[in-house]
């Protein structure tokens, strides 16, 4: 399963038979502390994931999420400045959200189009979910949901929206961005938690079983294989960073001819500039060209100054971010 998957977690407790709703931020205004497509779950027991406000509304989207449960009625609720209800439960920061409050059932978010909606997202496939608001503003007892593949590609964060003249809201469902990690050294072990803190989904690859343990790094997708055997199973995207750290050209070089054939958005080696200078040459020998070899970062990270495994996992990390949203505003979706 995938790190921090709000769908996942729903259908698993919906096949453990509990009850719950997927609640969704469909439109903000002002200083709304979050963004449309945010999600939040909240489950039969008062078990809670994600958020819609931030803190602020929660308590009252749960009172809506118990009633909705009980009836199999889906429920939009806005919340706002000039609303008595908003101030009370909290939203005082002066914007406005409105929240759609989704039971999984026919009426709410059909059982079917979750587990589509999972399946897509742990194939690394994008998918829009439209849901007709304007069934709940007529008092339709159930909300119209489509689930359909995207003709483009979109960058999968608060790519949602709501067209109002329509009454409809998409939820638009893209691939986490991930992280492939080549050596499962100290700076790894670093990395990989970084990683997770910011909601990466990360793999590690390392052939070394004495280095690739659970206990070393845990919450992640290890891999004890050579890269050159591994990444071929693996979906490297567009939304895919890797990074090699092993200091072995036997374990990097594999791995570094296979993702400079692929779409991954950074692919990065740790070692000096000298050192970095031999692995350009090596792999020019074997047949890649100037310009392919032009897309490595090496050395891998951003000049903090730092030489310690954590600083070096901190600078790695922030060239990846950055590379990452550089790419992305040269672009408009």
């Amino acid at each position: 399963m995938k790190q921090n998957s709000f769908l996942n977690q729903l259908e698993n407790w919906v096949d453990n038979a509990h009850s719950a709703c997927l609640v969704i931020v469909v439109s903000t205004w002002g200083s709304a502390p979050r963004q449309a497509g945010s999600l939040m779950l909240v489950r039969d027991d008062l078990h809670l994931e994600g958020s819609v406000s931030g803190g602020c509304v929660e308590g009252e989207v749960i009172r809506l999420s118990q009633e909705a449960m009980d009836s199999g009625l889906p429920c939009l609720k806005e919340f706002g400045v000039a609303d008595e209800t908003a101030w009370q439960v909290g939203l005082s920061c002066g914007g406005r959200i409105s929240v759609l409050i989704l039971p999984v059932a026919d009426t709410g978010i059909p059982l079917s189009v979750l587990r589509q909606a999972v399946r897509a997202e742990n194939t690394r496939q994008s998918l829009d979910i439209e849901f007709m608001l304007a069934d709940i503003q007529a008092d339709i007892s159930k909300v119209t949901v489509r689930a359909t593949l995207p003709d483009t590609s979109m960058h999968f964060v608060h790519a949602s929206n709501l067209e109002q003249e329509k009454g409809l809201f998409t939820l638009r469902l893209r691939p986490k961005n991930q992280l492939v990690i080549i050596g499962a050294g100290h700076i790894s072990q670093v990395l990989s938690q970084l990683a997770l803190n910011m909601e990466l989904d990360t793999i590690i690859i390392d052939p070394r079983g004495v280095f690739l343990t659970e206990e070393r790094f845990p919450d992640v997708t290890i891999k004890q294989e050579w890269p050159q055997d591994v990444l071929p199973e693996i979906s490297i995207d567009a939304q895919t960073a890797i990074v090699t750290l092993t200091h072995d050209p036997k374990i990097d070089d594999p791995a570094l001819l296979h993702c400079l054939k692929t779409d991954a958005y950074y692919i990065g080696c740790l070692g000096s500039t000298k050192t970095h200078q031999l692995r350009l040459h090596r792999l020019k020998e074997l047949g890649m060209s100037d310009t392919n070899l032009t897309r490595l970062h090496g050395p891998a990270g951003i000049p903090l100054g730092g030489r310690a495994a954590a600083e070096i996992a901190l600078s790695i990390l922030a060239d990846l971010v950055s590379t990452y949203h550089k790419r992305d505003n040269q672009k408009s979706f």
